[in-house]
């Protein structure tokens, strides 16, 4: 049976869209990786589901053509429909809770460090700050050092526990969709990208940067990233 043609578009930044990618990567998915500019990205909002990006367009043999939203849903249709090993996001009830459970422990850092992020893209207004604030700058440096101070300790270490347990990744000896979504969320805060975030964030988690390693040598993901 022939497989669907797959195209995903988003900025040309690894974010939401990396974990997709990621679980196309791994199992071998042929993609169309689609990357546009902002510009190009105004011009086509009104023409995406729910005005957001990602967004993965999927053409069936028959010729049908439906487009999807939500990167985490993407992730899990990919390792459930193309990932012949079933240990990407296996069907079996309890593995399946063991994955979801550090998905969602990788969502709430996530929205931990939303409030640093968002305001310093400008968002501000989205938390009741009038558009002209003038202390913005001050605000996200607070929030993104409280964030580094508190927040990621509690979180790397729930993370380092998990991965102490298993010796190798964060449910069992080989990699789930858990692991490419938090490697895709870690990732970020070790490329000196984002003001007041040290690029060397995570070196006091010996557990956690030495799963990156792990991770950063599966096959499919050394050629990715081309290390």
């Amino acid at each position: 049976m022939s497989q669907p043609k797959i195209s995903l578009t988003y900025f040309n930044i690894e974010a939401a869209a990396e974990k997709v990618r990621l679980a196309l990567v791994m199992t071998g998915t042929e993609f169309e990786d689609k990357r546009v500019n902002f510009e190009e990205w105004g011009a086509m909002k009104a023409s995406t589901p729910y005005g957001q990006l990602p967004v993965m367009t999927v053409t069936y043999p028959d010729g049908e053509v439906k487009s999807f939203a939500q990167s985490v849903a993407m992730m899990r249709w990919v390792a459930r429909k193309f990932d012949t090993t079933d240990t990407l996001y296996p069907a079996d009830a309890d593995k399946m809770l063991e994955i979801e459970e550090v998905i969602g422990l990788s969502d709430d850092m996530a929205r931990a460090w939303q409030p640093a992020l968002y305001m310093g893209m400008g968002r501000h207004a989205n938390y009741g700050h009038p558009q002209e604030w003038p202390e913005v700058k001050d605000c996200v440096q607070k929030l993104r050092e409280t964030f580094i101070a508190e927040h990621l300790p509690k979180f790397m270490g729930f993370f380092s526990q998990k991965l102490e347990a298993t010796g190798a990744f964060f449910c069992g000896d080989k990699p789930t969709i858990a692991d490419l979504q938090i490697l895709a969320q870690l990732r970020y805060f070790t490329k000196g990208v984002a003001d007041h975030v040290p690029a060397d964030c995570l070196n006091p988690y010996p557990a956690v940067t030495s799963w990156m390693d792990r991770m950063h040598a599966v096959p499919q993901i050394k050629a990715w990233y081309q290390l």
